[in-house]
């Protein structure tokens, strides 16, 4: 097994939505943890990887290059009913520093007498937008108003990802997988959840490396 590092950074407000509101006030609420901290789901980000994995393969076959197979997807991100699993593990990503953050939010909820509370951290890295539905005429429709809470462009999320073997086509395709992922979350089309996204080994950019060695061979 090989570990890798996937980093992800918000270049806009993004919805990672967790398909429940929060009280009469928001229709629509992001994903966080007891402590309030915003994070990225694993199944989440194996559903984005996928997704870009096959625009890779759409992209790639469209310029005459056979780079891959496939069943490479299948080996990947696996497939429903597969007794044996994906190739590759996926792990929620996290703030930076997850770990001594959740240390000081403990002591500071037991410590600071009711001053702090996760509904204080979430608003720290949140913001509230409105939306409403038009008519043909221009006007608002009568109770189409809906609030949503997104995360603040430019945060940064990150965690590792576990290969089960050694392969480095697979590891070359989730490379350009992220690479080429460019938004994710709800809204997309509505200029929300705009990502740069790269994988990582150590100090090492994987992503720009491969589309370096793709662009070599392309050139």
């Amino acid at each position: 097994m090989r570990e890798y590092t996937i980093l992800i950074t918000l270049e806009s407000y993004c919805l990672l939505g967790s398909g429940e509101g929060w009280g009469s006030v928001i229709d629509t609420d992001i994903v966080f943890d007891r402590n309030g901290l915003p994070y990225f789901p694993a199944r989440r980000l194996k559903g984005c990887l996928r997704e870009s994995a096959l625009e890779v393969l759409e992209m790639l076959e469209g310029t005459g290059l056979k780079k891959f197979d496939r069943h490479i997807i299948e080996t990947t991100f696996g497939r429903p009913g597969d007794s044996e699993g994906a190739g590759v593990i996926f792990n929620n990503l996290l703030l930076p520093n997850h770990k001594e953050i959740v240390s000081w939010l403990r002591w500071g909820f037991q410590e600071l007498n009711g001053l702090l509370f996760p509904e204080t951290i979430i608003a720290t890295f949140t913001s509230l937008r409105q939306r409403t539905s038009i008519t043909k005429e221009g006007i608002a429709e009568d109770g189409s108003l809906r609030t949503c809470r997104v995360l603040k462009s430019g945060l940064t999320f990150t965690g590792g990802i576990i290969m089960k073997s050694e392969n480095r086509e697979i590891m070359n395709l989730i490379a350009l997988s992220c690479a080429n992922l460019r938004h994710v979350g709800t809204m997309r089309t509505r200029g929300y959840g705009r990502v740069k996204c790269s994988l990582k080994e150590g100090e090492g950019d994987l992503s720009s490396k491969v589309v370096d060695e793709l662009e070599e061979e392309v050139g």
